[in-house]
């Protein structure tokens, strides 16, 4: 009778632990609702995009920024530091500046989508460059684009490192692209590394 006994409970809390499991298990991949956002259950991801519009109001910023997927609205709350290249001198951010958008993973399903920046890394217009592709060609394994914006021409290098928005194989000639870089050789025919690099 105690080895029934002794059996019985055993078997029991091999079963409740299955059920504690579980419930852990799907607790912690379950979608949170629309007015609950738990960001430790979330990994960090990256958006980046040229800004459109900006709002501010009481030290809140919301921005509309565009990429190769479309709009999105992001909003950067008063406790998040904007960060800024070390020798860009500014501390505003501008329409046509392009921002690098750290945030959870979670953003709403409206149109455009709407999220909340964990970080903010900053490129002021003039690090920042839209143009029709003239050349396409490899360098070291690497595409490069030649690349003729409104006050310049550039051989634009994609690495590795560079941060794409879209496919590097639907870019054609005279596709248009948009282009951040901090330093350019000072030849003719510019030369640069892209840091990010949106296909439209």
């Amino acid at each position: 009778m105690k080895f029934k006994t002794s059996s019985i409970i055993a078997i029991l809390a091999v079963f409740l632990c299955i059920i504690a499991g579980s419930f852990v298990i799907f607790q912690k991949n379950a979608e949170p609702g629309d007015n609950s956002i738990n960001d430790s259950n979330y990994g960090s991801e990256i958006i980046f995009g040229v800004i459109k519009s900006i709002e501010v109001a009481d030290g809140n910023y919301k921005l509309l920024i565009n990429n190769s997927n479309g709009e999105y609205v992001v909003n950067v709350p008063e406790s998040v530091d904007i960060k800024f290249p070390e020798i860009y001198e500014g501390d505003n951010i501008s329409v046509g500046g392009l921002v690098e958008i750290n945030y959870s993973g979670i953003m709403t399903r409206s149109f455009p989508p709407i999220l909340t920046a964990s970080s903010v890394l900053y490129y002021p217009p003039e690090f920042v460059t839209s143009g029709k592709v003239t050349e396409i060609d490899f360098v070291n394994d690497y595409k490069r684009f030649l690349v003729e914006g409104e006050n310049s021409l550039c051989y634009v290098s994609v690495t590795k490192d560079t941060l794409v928005s879209g496919d590097l194989n639907n870019v054609k000639i005279n596709s248009t692209v948009t282009y951040s870089s901090i330093i350019q050789l000072m030849s003719y025919p510019g030369q640069c590394g892209a840091i990010h690099f949106i296909v439209h």
